[in-house]
């Protein structure tokens, strides 16, 4: 492939202009990779949503949510949380990023959990979350955000506002 001579050093473009120039497309390749997962950064930790929309009752959507925490370390994974209601937590927002419906508070006694994750394993746990249909338009797509053991993901989700059963 041949330079063009507005980008060779001493004719046309500055030295650092054509560096920078060659360094900002760099950035923007990279970035444009990893944002549409062309190349995978490999954290050493992750949580894997698995979400399956079940059959709607009334008002009630509810969601099936497998939660898979990954550690892909050889170390042991220290996990902790400041009580059990707070191992996981959920927050439902819409397209706008508006908030939509959280986990409900619950009275929980307030005790540290904690747990470990041996290295280059994973753990799998599976909640039922109930979204309330009536807060939900027509006109926008929702992203789960879900926190569990203090480790955060987002997925987006189609929920189905068709009639009640």
């Amino acid at each position: 492939m041949r330079i063009p001579n507005f980008l060779k050093p001493g004719r046309g473009l500055p030295r650092m202009m054509s560096s920078s120039l060659i360094i900002f497309v760099a950035i923007i390749v990279i970035g444009v990779s990893v944002e549409y997962g062309l190349v995978d950064l490999g954290t050493e930790t992750e949580v894997m949503l698995e979400i399956d929309v079940l059959p709607r009752d009334g008002d009630i959507i509810p969601l099936d949510v497998t939660v898979q925490l990954i550690n892909r370390t050889d170390d042991e994974l220290q996990l902790s949380a400041p009580s059990p209601c707070k191992v996981f937590k959920w927050l439902l927002l819409d397209s706008n990023r508006e908030f939509v419906q959280a986990k409900p508070e619950e009275i929980c006694p307030q005790v540290v959990m904690s747990a470990t994750l041996e290295g280059n394993h994973n753990t799998s746990e599976n909640f039922i979350l109930n979204i309330d249909a009536k807060r939900l338009r027509t006109d926008s797509s929702y992203e789960l955000h879900v926190s569990y053991w203090s480790i955060m993901t987002t997925q987006k989700i189609n929920l189905d506002l068709g009639s009640s059963r």
